[in-house]
């Protein structure tokens, strides 16, 4: 009878047998500092051995956890005594300490052999775990500073998330802890850098609360969205963008490429037009404006809001270009129109005013050629039309041989 107990109580509980002494020695392994990534590499095995009781899982992890922390120490000790130390060790052991602890509280949920659950004790864990959080942002902030973005949003996208586990829910750090958005904020700018469109969209809302450019942010978030091929949400992050920060050029040209490509004309001249009254300083508006106006072949309007922007910067290339190629099409016009006859009374008023746009063309388009000399196809080709009907000999001839 008692040989049958005793067989039965050794078929349910096979690792009193057998792990109970494997953990002693991994202890003993911690306690003396030896072996150490040996030893956490045995604990993962034996844990994930079938046979394994969630018991002596849990407490495989939980070890392992202790290897971690004490390898951390190491390099620790080393920082303290000025010696050099490994700097990708001390914060990696960090991030097992914390993978580990978090598996085992994860399999202390499950219910054991008799169907009963014994969750590991969270307070004690997350007394544990709470000293080294700091740890985790620097080794983010570390390895942005060397612009080693992938690993920097790891890091610090692990900061929040720690934030979320169990272990730390009753601590609500995400809205007690003050470096939070400040973490995001590095976090999004890392998931850019990389190309990371999820992770960029994941933290960009409490980025912003960093206050630390939440224009730029909010850039980030709309170049995600298109990244992903999300036109809808991509339009209406540049809708909420130009809204919020309507003297960041990101939206405003973006929205406007996007209602003048899907033929939206007249919403985009209104957007522009009203952008003007808002922020009449921006040369932006305007130049966007005169070039809605072009599309809606409205040169005469479009030279006026070009004047408009070039008085606030004389030097907007692509106003002048603008400018330039509204007069120029105004005189192409002129002269279809014109009449041929040399003996009409309007014939020499109607050539001064083709004469006269051509002569509104040739200033800015030769300010083009000062400011963007190695963009000649910009304006080789109006300057040599306008050289031409302005019976200008040199100049003329200098643009024909550029455009041999």
């Amino acid at each position: 009878m008692n040989r049958r107990i005793y067989l039965l109580f050794f078929l349910l509980f096979p690792l009193a047998a057998v792990a109970g002494p494997y953990l002693r020695q991994a202890k003993e392994n911690i306690k003396k500092g030896s072996n150490l990534e040996q030893t956490a590499q045995n604990l993962f095995a034996e844990a994930l051995k079938p046979e394994t009781t969630i018991p002596d899982r849990v407490e495989c992890y939980r070890l392992a956890a202790e290897c971690s922390k004490k390898l951390n120490a190491a390099e620790n000790l080393k920082l303290y005594l000025h010696q050099p130390y490994d700097t990708v060790r001390f914060f990696s052991t960090v991030i097992d300490m914390y993978d580990r602890m978090f598996m085992a509280d994860s399999v202390s949920m499950r219910p054991n052999e008799r169907g009963k659950v014994k969750i590991l004790n969270r307070k004690q864990s997350r007394a544990w775990l709470m000293p080294y959080r700091s740890y985790i942002v620097a080794g983010g902030k570390w390895y942005y500073a060397k612009g080693r973005y992938a690993e920097a949003y790891n890091y610090l996208s692990r900061y929040i998330t720690v934030a979320q586990h169990p272990i730390f829910e009753s601590e609500h750090l995400l809205q007690t802890d003050t470096l939070m958005p400040t973490v995001a904020y590095l976090a999004v700018a890392s998931a850019h850098e990389t190309g990371n469109a999820q992770g960029v969209i994941r933290y960009a809302e409490l980025a912003k609360k960093a206050n630390m450019q939440s224009d730029v942010i909010h850039e980030y978030t709309s170049r995600a969205w298109l990244s992903m091929g999300d036109t809808a949400r991509w339009v209406k992050s540049l809708w909420q963008g130009l809204n919020d920060y309507p003297s960041h050029p990101y939206f405003f040209t973006n929205l406007i490429d996007h209602l003048a490509a899907t033929q939206q004309l007249d919403l985009g001249l209104a957007v522009a037009d009203s952008l003007t009254h808002r922020e009449p300083a921006m040369p932006i508006f305007w130049y966007a404006k005169a070039s809605i106006l072009m599309r809606q072949q409205r040169e005469a309007d479009a030279i006026v809001a070009c004047d408009s922007c070039l008085a606030r910067d004389p030097d907007y290339a692509e106003a002048l270009y603008t400018k330039g190629l509204a007069a120029l099409n105004l005189a192409v016009i002129a002269e279809k129109q014109a009449t041929t006859d040399l003996t009409a009374p309007n014939y020499q008023s109607e050539q001064d005013h083709i004469a006269a746009l051509y002569r509104l063309a040739m200033q800015p388009m030769q300010r083009v050629r000062e400011l963007l000399p190695e963009a000649q196809e910009r304006w080789v080709e109006p300057l040599y039309r306008i050289y031409l009907h302005l019976n200008m000999g040199a100049e003329f001839e200098e643009m024909e041989r550029l455009l041999q």
